[in-house]
């Protein structure tokens, strides 16, 4: 027996409000690269968790993940970032941000989204990079230019700025 109009409207409905676009480019992904060893930490997005957050400057991303879940491991890169680099904010500091626009719900619309929806399941990748000398902004554009998280909305080369603008992102 086919579906009844008004449970499919509302199913299209329910699929369409959990429907993101991801950039899936494994091309794209393989130009990054750095002459920086990215030894990468993560652990879940929430208040107690903050302890293990170390006080450097660094790289960080936010992923989303189920874990743990009976589905091979998978997840999905949501944002990039970076701290310190023309300041002497850390990690830590910048952890502490987010919890606060977790908590407020103050801040950037996209990243107030994906903190309130996928609270839970967000994980907080981050690598320490201590050393002043590595210019954090053109590892994260590099990395930003590779992966096009949907969350990331500044901060791409101008090349790629005007592709992401040109496909209407």
């Amino acid at each position: 027996m086919a579906a009844r109009p008004v449970d499919l409207v509302n199913a299209a409905d329910k699929y369409a409000a959990a429907l993101r676009r991801f950039y899936l480019d494994v091309k794209s992904w393989q130009t990054f690269n750095t002459s920086h060893a990215l030894q990468w930490d993560k652990c879940r997005f929430t208040k107690d968790n903050r302890a293990q957050i170390p006080r450097e400057r660094g790289l960080y991303v936010f992923t989303l993940e189920l874990s743990p879940s009976e589905l091979p491991a998978h997840g999905y890169i949501l944002y990039i970032g970076i701290v310190g680099d023309k300041n002497d904010r850390t990690l830590y500091d910048r952890y502490g941000d987010y919890l606060r626009n977790l908590r407020t719900l103050l801040g950037r619309p996209r990243v107030i989204y994906m903190l309130s929806k996928w609270d839970g399941h967000l994980f907080f990748n981050f690598v320490p990079l201590s050393n002043k000398a590595i210019s954090l902004a053109n590892i994260e554009q590099d990395f930003l230019d590779a992966v096009n998280p949907p969350v990331n909305q500044t901060d791409f080369s101008a090349d790629v700025r005007a592709a992401r603008t040109a496909a209407w992102l």
